[in-house]
């Protein structure tokens, strides 16, 4: 009876062996297929750095994925963050900009110097400074009169004539014209270098109440150009006809007074290499002869030289 007993006992002993085995069987099963409907479809298998190469190569990767997952690589990029930093604003330059220009001191003046409780006149105790800015001066004319002074030797009288001495007097720009020269540096300055007409010019000066027309204006330069710019040109052209090369090239423009058409902007200038001077010499001809006649300069020039 008590062997049957034992029997019975290890025979239900295995079965709840077996049935623990097949409850974690399909407990497994359970979880595998849960992570496969919930669960993560890609698997991060390992992180590489951008230039690395894989531990794997493509075969191995690809064995290794199953059951749903798939492994791949994750390649990770440095991105340089580019920060520009600001210089610094030197301070300073402001107050030594202003320091430098002439001072003109200006006090704002009080408009009601009683006081406002007893009505009594109060007494100035200080002043701050409100504020400090550049103001420019308006143009002005003035009219210069020079003015010669004349001395006479009382002493001396050679052949009964008395000795006059005068101080010595500038030379004029122009002579027997108002037009200083001053206004006609300014004038050649807006018409040259702020390319402003001579017409254009008449209103600034017609404002600062300076009695001229545009021909006025055309003419006096004219007259300057001629009597003093004139000689340097005429130099610079004798030294550009001795070099042995240089180089030439022409711009056709069009001239109201010129009833030609064939009018053109010379633009001559020596070649660094082969010239001893270093010259830039504009010049306008209503006809394309300019270049023969300069060219035919050098080709005498050279053959004086070789000769």
């Amino acid at each position: 009876m008590t062997t049957s007993a034992d029997e019975r006992i290890a025979e239900l002993e295995k079965q709840l062996q077996a049935a623990n085995q097949k409850i974690a069987k399909l407990t497994a099963i359970i979880k595998l297929q849960q992570n496969q409907l919930y669960g993560k479809k890609t698997e991060v298998f390992e992180t590489i750095t951008k230039g690395q190469q894989s531990l794997f190569n493509e075969e191995q990767l690809s064995a290794m994925q199953g059951q749903g997952q798939s492994v791949t690589e994750v390649i990770t990029v440095d991105r340089k963050q580019v920060v520009r930093h600001r210089k610094p604003k030197v301070s300073g330059k402001r107050a030594a900009f202003l320091d430098n220009l002439p001072q003109v001191n200006e006090v704002l003046p009080l408009a009601d110097k009683r006081c406002p409780y007893c009505h009594k006149e109060m007494h100035k105790i200080s002043q701050r400074l409100y504020s400090r800015e550049a103001t420019l001066k308006p143009a002005e004319l003035y009219c210069r009169n020079l003015f010669q002074e004349t001395y006479k030797c009382l002493q001396c009288h050679p052949e009964g004539k008395d000795v006059l001495v005068n101080s010595e007097a500038p030379r004029t720009l122009l002579p027997h014209s108002y037009f200083s020269s001053s206004i006609l540096a300014k004038v050649c300055e807006l018409k040259f270098n702020l390319a402003l007409p001579f017409h254009r010019q008449l209103k600034l000066w017609t404002e600062l109440g300076f009695p001229v027309d545009d021909k006025l204006i055309a003419n006096n330069v004219i007259k300057v150009s001629e009597v003093y710019l004139q000689p340097l040109y005429e130099k610079l052209i004798e030294l550009m006809r001795t070099e042995r090369v240089i180089h030439m090239d022409e711009t056709p423009i069009s001239v109201l007074e010129e009833h030609k058409t064939n009018c053109y902007f010379w633009a001559t200038r020596t070649v660094k290499e082969f010239s001893r001077h270093h010259l830039t010499v504009f010049h306008y001809f209503n006809t394309v002869d300019y270049r023969m006649k300069l060219a035919t300069q050098l080709v005498v020039n050279k053959k004086r030289h070789s000769a």
